[in-house]
């Protein structure tokens, strides 16, 4: 059992969802479709590109986002693993008693 003011981190566990954010923090942009010529639709044609300007940027950047959550996880694993083991060699050989 962990005491209430114990920090403790599931290095595995924390790589993994680092490891599935990052997966998920691929983009491929989608292909634009082809629109219809005919002048009638051009500013529905137009306003419709925006928008789909608009969408692929506010997902490449929630993709970017999602990449550095994953980034800061592997970090804090990185960081939780170097601390204990720097404090189990800092005391490497210490007795209590």
């Amino acid at each position: 059992m962990n005491p209430a003011h114990t920090f403790e981190i599931d290095l595995e566990y924390t790589r993994s969802l680092a490891r599935d954010l990052d997966v998920a923090a691929a983009f491929t942009p989608p292909q634009p479709a082809v629109m219809p010529t005919d002048s009638t639709l051009a500013d529905f044609v137009g306003t419709l590109n925006q928008a789909l300007d608009n969408l692929t940027a506010r997902s490449q950047q929630l993709h970017s986002d999602v990449a550095h959550i994953a980034r800061s996880g592997f970090a804090l694993a990185d960081a939780a693993e170097a601390t204990d083991s720097a404090a189990s060699s800092a005391f490497d050989g210490f007795q209590v008693g």
